[in-house]
């Protein structure tokens, strides 16, 4: 085999005519590829129909072939138009243009078989690798209160709060770790970023195997939870820069699948594993699933990455997308106005002034830094509340309680999924997220009273993984705020994780003293004000977001006037557009409105 064929095999960076506004493009530009690409398509589909005139720059934006417009006139506008989280996101044309069965591959734009494909092939590379990813950290996690009652505790003689005080050791490690991501997300491909450091995470989860004493098994923690900082924020940057604003929830859906998967098959492979292996070689139950869980499934995963992680579409390392899709997946973006990367030699310096101003000097920041910070200090769900009352119970044997600890994570499927599929079905995730909110209050309330009867006990408990439910909605709000510059989205992520996640290294000690358990009245009542608290701050969300794409209408495919308020039409209408039956597009050269897609 040739040295020059070895591109065929590893990942390597993508050379595709970019679409450009600035020169004269066609098919044929489009069809070129680099002299390395040999075997590609030579041609792209014929459903295309590329334009000379690409777009018109007027003083009020760039006006686009591929968008039809929508002249709208908010004179008589609704009160209850604020609650329509698409009103400025999404012109008729777009909306009108899927069918209910299909909101997972709307098609809006094309209406071709070849962004369908593409929509495919990313939900198997990248929405099932990351399912499978967040499975493997999860269950890591996981296994941490899985083995604590499955006499790890007495093993490493852990007492009073050692249980807790470890978990925020662990927590310290990661979000230290992320902050040089900052740096590195922007510049430095996905697919070689996140492999490296699993290799890392699976090394230490190893270590764990080996832990003889509780300060060896807390510097493991520690560093294990160092090199797992990356997969949160370069996870939900990739995300958001393939999938449009109502495709991305349910794909982030996918991603907290698997966070409820490690919930599930942590309790179950602790059971029978303890139940199988316990003293097997002279090793402890526990001990095995570190070992299994780092061998079996951390290190595959960590392989797998490297070949199936695309990084971005204007940065594309896929050996599985063809030439014209990643031209769509491009064209895509433009459209949704996401711009997913620059050259390095055009990033500002991470030592910018000017930068940092951009980044915290903007309402939206505090604004989604409260919102996170609510979304991880009302989570019930993963204050190992549920087992430790288990554990609790005379009459439930270890092999037990390992097994019903997965029950509220089994629901936790069924949540998450109605939050997550609905935010884009109906193109609303405000109100998932404030249902999600309303449940999750009443149970932490049932669980403040205690003295209740046990069938209440059991319902609360089993309705605690509605404090997780709305996060794919949560992340696909902060992606689509984000989208127009990805230096401040990286800083943006990393700083707002790291702020949300400080207050939740901090505050479980005080909220989650293990010493109280199983009755920790102190812990629900936290997660109750952070929980009501979300709810209500959602509509702050709201407003900012109807705000920010007001001021982008026009990039949305729509155009603003008010006749009441003496705003008249844009004088770009009469100039620039042709109207054709309710949408006007860009005129051509011969006054006839141009199209990029029939």
């Amino acid at each position: 085999m040739g040295l020059g064929n070895w591109r065929k095999y590893f990942p390597h960076e993508r050379i595709v005519k970019e679409y450009s506004s600035e020169v004269d493009v066609s098919a044929e530009d489009y069809s070129e590829v680099s002299s390395n690409e040999q075997g590609t398509e030579k041609k792209l589909s014929q459903d295309h129909e590329i334009t000379k005139r690409v777009s018109v720059v007027t003083e009020e934006g760039t006006l686009r072939t591929d968008v039809p417009y929508e002249l709208r006139d908010e004179a008589d506008r609704k009160w209850w138009k604020f609650f329509d989280e698409f009103e400025y996101r999404a012109n008729k044309e777009y909306k009108k243009s899927r069918n209910w069965y299909s909101f997972m591959y709307p098609n809006h734009t094309t209406q071709t078989k070849a962004e369908r494909t593409l929509l495919y092939k990313l939900d198997l590379m990248i929405g099932l690798y990351f399912l499978m990813l967040c499975w493997s950290k999860s269950l890591n996690t996981n296994n941490y209160t899985s083995a604590y009652v499955s006499h790890m505790r007495e093993d490493l003689n852990m007492k009073g709060n050692d249980y807790i005080n470890t978990s925020v050791i662990s927590n310290v490690g990661a979000i230290v770790f992320q902050l040089p991501f900052m740096y590195v997300l922007p510049r430095f491909p996905a697919h070689i970023i996140l492999p490296i450091m699993d290799m890392g995470w699976t090394w230490f989860t190893f270590a764990c195997f080996r832990a003889n004493n509780l300060a060896s098994l807390r510097a493991y923690r520690f560093l294990l939870s160092a090199f797992g900082a990356a997969y949160y924020p370069v996870s939900q940057y990739v995300l958001g820069s393939w999938y449009a604003p109502d495709e991305i929830s349910s794909r982030v859906c996918l991603f907290f699948f698997g966070q409820l998967l490690g919930g599930v098959t942590s309790g179950l492979l602790q059971a029978r594993i303890f139940k199988s292996l316990n003293g097997v070689l002279g090793h402890a139950g526990w001990r095995w699933m570190f070992l299994i869980d780092s061998m079996a499934i951390s290190l595959p995963t960590a392989f797998i990455g490297f070949f199936v992680i695309p990084g971005i579409p204007s940065k594309c390392y896929s050996l599985f997308l063809t030439d014209e899709e990643i031209v769509i997946a491009r064209r895509r973006n433009l459209r949704n106005q996401i711009k997913d990367g620059v050259q390095k030699s055009q990033l500002p310096s991470l030592l910018s002034l000017k930068l940092w101003k951009k980044v915290f000097c903007t309402p939206t920041f505090w604004v989604l830094v409260v919102f996170d910070t609510c979304s991880w200090n009302n989570m019930t769900a993963f204050s190992g509340s549920y087992t430790l009352w288990l554990d609790s119970i005379p009459s439930y044997s270890t092999v037990q309680v390992n097994n019903l600890s997965v029950l509220p994570a089994c629901l936790g499927f069924a949540f998450v999924a109605i939050c997550a599929f609905g935010a884009d079905f109906f193109r609303c995730k405000w109100f998932f997220m404030v249902f999600a909110a309303m449940m999750n209050c009443i149970s932490c309330a049932i669980l403040i009273k205690w003295d209740v009867s046990s069938g209440a006990k059991w319902f609360a408990f089993l309705m605690t993984y509605w404090s997780v439910a709305p996060s794919p909605c949560l992340w696909s709000f902060i992606n689509d705020f984000l989208r127009f510059d990805p230096q401040v989205k990286a800083i943006t992520w990393i700083a707002i994780y790291s702020i949300s996640q400080s207050t939740y290294a901090w505050i479980p000690s005080l909220a989650w003293k293990t010493e109280q358990s199983p009755r920790f009245k102190v812990g629900y009542t936290v997660s109750l004000v952070f929980g009501a608290i979300y709810g209500l701050w959602t509509f702050v969300v709201l407003y900012f977001y109807k705000r920010q794409e007001r001021r982008h209408a026009l990039d949305n495919g729509i155009i603003l006037y008010n006749s009441k308020m003496s705003e008249p039409i844009p004088s770009f209408v009469e100039s620039e557009l042709v109207k054709e039956g309710e949408y006007y597009y860009l005129k051509s050269e011969t006054n006839e409105p141009e199209r990029v897609y029939n």
